[in-house]
């Protein structure tokens, strides 16, 4: 009577154990309700407009970053040209010597040239010193537009000098 009793019961509790298991495996969440997934990032590549406008809102971007010392961020948006002239940890500890650089800036136009590249004209107002005005191109690389210092800035950086 007692192998009987044993095999019925483990006939009984074998699938709701395994039935228990199974749906803690497929089902997990953690102590927020989120399962594990919802932890990993999901990337999705998308293609920034190739309009004027949105060449503008890259320019504006990276003066932002120079404007707030974000010399990283600035660098990361320049085209691959750019970046080649000079990798980002030289540049993050040049740019933060160049009191030239660092003040305001202010896109006040955007011409474009073609489909991939726009001219943008700035002005820039440093804390200290003269009001400084210049122009850069803006190129559509890879799906985002990208900035491009202009060549007497990228010789200086390729020289380890401020601009």
């Amino acid at each position: 009577m007692t192998r009987t009793f044993r095999g019925i019961a483990l006939a009984v509790i074998a699938p709701v154990v395994l039935t228990s298991v199974l749906a803690g495996c497929s089902d997990k969440k953690d102590d927020s309700g989120e399962s594990p997934s919802a932890d990993r990032p999901t990337v999705e590549v998308t293609a920034q407009p190739q309009d004027p406008q949105t060449a503008q809102v890259t320019a504006e971007q990276v003066f932002e970053n120079l404007s707030s010392g974000d010399w990283a961020g600035a660098w990361e948006l320049w085209t691959d040209t750019a970046q080649s002239a000079i990798n980002k940890e030289a540049y993050v500890d040049l740019v933060s010597t160049c009191t030239g650089l660092q003040g305001d800036y202010l896109v006040t136009g955007v011409t474009p040239v073609d489909d991939s590249t726009a001219t943008v004209k700035w002005t820039r107002t440093p804390a200290s010193g003269a009001a400084a005005s210049g122009t850069n191109t803006i190129k559509y690389q890879n799906g985002q537009w990208k900035f491009e210092p202009d060549a007497a800035s990228l010789t200086a950086f390729r020289q380890n000098k401020c601009p």
